[in-house]
């Protein structure tokens, strides 16, 4: 999903439901990760509340993120498209 805006909502929904479950982190090297990913339709904003979210090492949350990121192109992933995940290593 190439819309920034709903990649936005997506992640805000994650981390309000964050919060809810471990109250303030803010100050933590906690990050709060969330799947399905916020840059997919399946996302938290979805509707259906089938997502999960975890708080998670903050550089590992980004270094994830940017893998996620790096995935897209190399693999012609396009805004629409299906795609299936196995994580290896």
């Amino acid at each position: 999903m190439v819309n920034k805006e709903k990649q936005k909502k997506n992640r805000a929904r994650s981390i309000k439901e964050c919060e809810k479950v471990w109250a303030d982190y803010t100050g933590t090297d906690l990050q709060c990760d969330e799947y399905p990913f916020a840059s997919t339709k399946e996302g938290s904003t979805k509707g259906d509340n089938r997502f999960s979210v975890r708080l998670i090492d903050g550089t590992g949350n980004g270094n994830g993120g940017r893998r996620l990121d790096e995935m897209y192109t190399p693999n012609r992933i396009i805004d629409g498209d299906a795609f299936y995940m196995e994580i290896t290593n």
